[in-house]
């Protein structure tokens, strides 16, 4: 816990818990405000099409405005901005003018902030740490733990809320863990600002070392088929707990914390787990283990048997994600490494709208659990390919460590 007793890391988590308990009981507001209101789970996804698409688009440019302004900085800002964004959806809702389209573009405009969010997110815990890739590994830890217990809580919450006082309201509670997290950061969190080179604030200088780089370079398309899967299951839960479970939205928020309550005993497991084991070893056994639990979710049975799925993916998650991220920032130079962080964040998120909207147009025509099984097998070859190229990549590396010695 010596990693704890240092001011800015405690500040920063408890930001991280502030703003993601917020974020992740909106993730279940707004999708279920739509699909209860209207009835069209086509609607549903264009929700979430409308926050993704702004990541897409302005990532790269996120990316080299973090670099010019600092983590710090950009942290600060994005947080104040979309506190009064999400604040505005329930009180327009209020006054009876949110119409769908509204909706859609205060959604969007919130995906805005979330650009550069993305590229200091992950920048910012080296800064505080230090360069070592197992520090950042425990302090990754310590931040999926942090993480996770807002998705354990969060979707549960958020089933209960949005039975007492609306799904609207609910959104107020986001907004103003926004503005906690921002006062946070404010007062507590000071990080060495580290000038970046004139040529390497460049919108593309992330996607140039990508591409340099073998084991990121295949990666990237792993991860954007990936990532793309995990945003169609999580679509198509709300659709599952609507025709398979009596539309209880207190299923859909054990679904989800499930994912977190593993997730979070997955935490603490890596803590004492990244020192021990070869990182890219743990990465391919661990997320081996995660994709076989979620096809559990798939399989036809009572409600119980999905949260059980859903629970041993989020262990397992923990356990691919400490060491995973950790491998992945010390591999991207720190003058570099917003704008890089940035353009894997717009690799993953790029196939997201397009297959969103195929999932919304499936679930209106196809039974829900032929499309959750479609979307698992994309998700399966993707896991697939990332696992046979860490392999591959442990290989390469133990082969220089014999050349080297020889």
């Amino acid at each position: 816990m010596k990693l704890l007793r240092d001011r800015r890391v405690s500040a920063l988590l408890a930001a991280e818990i502030a703003s993601s308990l917020g974020t992740q009981m909106t993730w279940i507001a707004l999708p279920w405000f739509v699909l209860r209101t209207t009835g069209s789970p086509q609607r549903m996804t264009w929700v979430i099409i409308a926050e993704i698409v702004p990541i897409a688009v302005l990532g790269f440019w996120g990316g080299a405005i973090a670099a010019r302004l600092g983590t710090r900085r950009t942290m600060l800002i994005c947080d104040l901005a979309r506190a009064p964004l999400l604040a505005s959806i329930p009180i327009l809702h209020a006054a009876g003018v949110l119409t769908f389209p509204l909706l859609l573009a205060l959604v969007a405009l919130t995906g805005v902030f979330i650009a550069p969010y993305f590229a200091v997110q992950r920048s910012v815990v080296p800064e505080l740490v230090g360069e070592e890739q197992l520090d950042i590994a425990e302090a990754t830890a310590f931040f999926q733990a942090a993480n996770r217990l807002t998705i354990f809580l969060g979707p549960p919450v958020a089933g209960i809320l949005i039975g007492l006082i609306g799904t609207a309201n609910v959104l107020y509670i986001d907004a103003v863990s926004y503005f906690v997290s921002f006062l946070l950061v404010l007062t507590f969190v000071h990080v060495p600002e580290v000038e970046t080179p004139a040529d390497q604030r460049g919108i593309f200088a992330g996607v140039r070392f990508i591409f340099r780089d073998r084991l990121l370079r295949l990666w990237a398309p792993s991860f954007t088929l990936l990532d793309t899967a995990w945003t169609l299951l999580f679509a198509s839960l709300p659709v599952l707990v609507v025709t398979s479970f009596d539309a209880n939205p207190k299923v859909l928020g054990w679904l989800f914390g499930a994912l977190g309550g593993g997730a979070l005993v997955g935490a603490f497991a890596a803590l004492r787990l990244v020192r021990r084991f070869d990182p890219l070893t743990m990465t391919a056994g661990a997320f081996i283990c995660q994709m076989s639990s979620v096809w559990l979710v798939a399989v036809p049975g009572p409600w119980q048997l999905a949260v059980c799925g859903m629970a041993a993916a989020g262990f397992f998650m923990s356990l691919v994600n400490s060491p995973l991220h950790a491998l992945i920032t010390v591999r991207m130079p720190r003058t570099v490494r917003p704008q890089a962080m940035a353009a894997f964040g717009v690799f993953q998120s790029t196939a997201s709208p397009i297959g969103l909207a195929i999932a919304g147009w499936a679930l209106t025509h196809f039974a829900t659990r032929a499309v959750l099984s479609s979307v698992l097998v994309v998700q399966t070859a993707a896991v697939l390919m990332i696992v046979v190229t860490a392999l591959a990549e442990r290989s390469t590396l133990r082969a220089a460590t014999v050349d080297s010695a020889a």
